[in-house]
Order: C-alpha cells, then structure tokens, then sequence
C-alpha cells in the first residue's frame, strides 16, 4: 500500500481526525489529506516548522528505547487541536484530532490499524515528488562520491529515499 492510500485510510477510522500526513525522519512530508470540513490552523511555513520539529521529536525520543521500550507515540495538547506522531517503520505518521477526541483512545486504534497492514506498507515516496532540480543536485552529489547520508542531509530527504533515487539513475 502506497502513503497515499494509506493516510486516506488512517483518516477514515475515526470522525475526529481532522488531518493525516505521512512524513520522513527530516521533515519532509509526501502525502497528507485532511477533513475537507475542518478549518486549517497552521499554514504555510508554520506547518513545515511544526512537521520538522514532530519528526525531530520522535527521531530525538527513540534514544531512550533501551530504558523505556519503544516508542508508540508522542501527542501535544492545544487549545484548538491535539497532535499526535506515531514512528511507523522509518517514518512518522502524523495526525491531528478535536480536542475532545480521546487520545489514547485513537492512538490505541491507529497503532491497531498500522500492525495490520504493516507488511504491505510502502510508505517511501514516489520519484516524481522529488523535483527536477532536487533530482539533478542529488545526481551531481552522488557522481561527486558525496556519501548517502551526506546527500539526504543536503537534500532535505530520507536516507532511504535517497537510495531509491539513486538505483534509478543507476
């Protein structure tokens, strides 16, 4: 299952899922849909800040799993919405949910949904999300020897969607 579809479906579960994303460990979001009937608080830049700073969080967290097991999920509590991120294989799932939707509640839900089509997850984004420019800087770096690593930190991209990138322009 593609993120596409699978963002799609996470929204459904549950009427006070105002919105869903699918993002990797920079940041970068490639597929999201929210609610067409709910209002959109954050706009703009305000919205890639706030999805750097939840992948930033979970990535940060995952430090204490020897101490405290893994990590299931990190949620903010606001005024106008909760928050919710989820690492789910090398990604975060994110949502956002009413402030009267119970929490545990939906995570315990999502986390559910998740196990069970985990298997035929794809979450890694298609090549044509990737513009031409980003495409063509990340084939200059690679025929330079710059490591993978290095290219996905340069780029604003996922290690491994930097690997995908470049077995097709192998």
């Amino acid at each position: 299952m593609k993120a596409e579809q699978f963002v799609k479906n996470v929204l459904a579960l549950d009427p006070d899922i105002r919105f869903t994303g699918v993002m990797e460990k920079s940041g970068h979001l490639h597929a999201s849909i929210r609610r067409s009937d709910t209002e959109e608080h954050l706009k703009g830049r305000n919205t890639e800040i706030s999805l750097a700073q939840s992948a930033y969080i979970v990535d940060l967290r995952k430090m204490f799993t020897q101490e405290l097991g893994n990590l299931r999920s990190i949620a903010y509590g606001y005024d106008k919405v909760k928050l919710i991120s989820i690492p789910v294989k090398e990604h975060v799932l994110v949502f956002s949910t009413e402030t009267s939707a119970n929490s545990d509640h939906l995570v315990e839900k999502v986390q559910k949904y998740v196990r069970s089509v985990e298997g035929e997850l794809s979450l890694y984004p298609p090549s044509n999300i990737v513009n031409e420019e980003k495409k063509e800087a990340l084939r200059n770096l690679y025929t330079s020897g710059i490591s993978e690593e290095l290219i996905a930190e340069q780029l604003d991209l996922d290690v491994n969607t930097v690997k995908m990138l470049i077995a097709e322009i192998k």
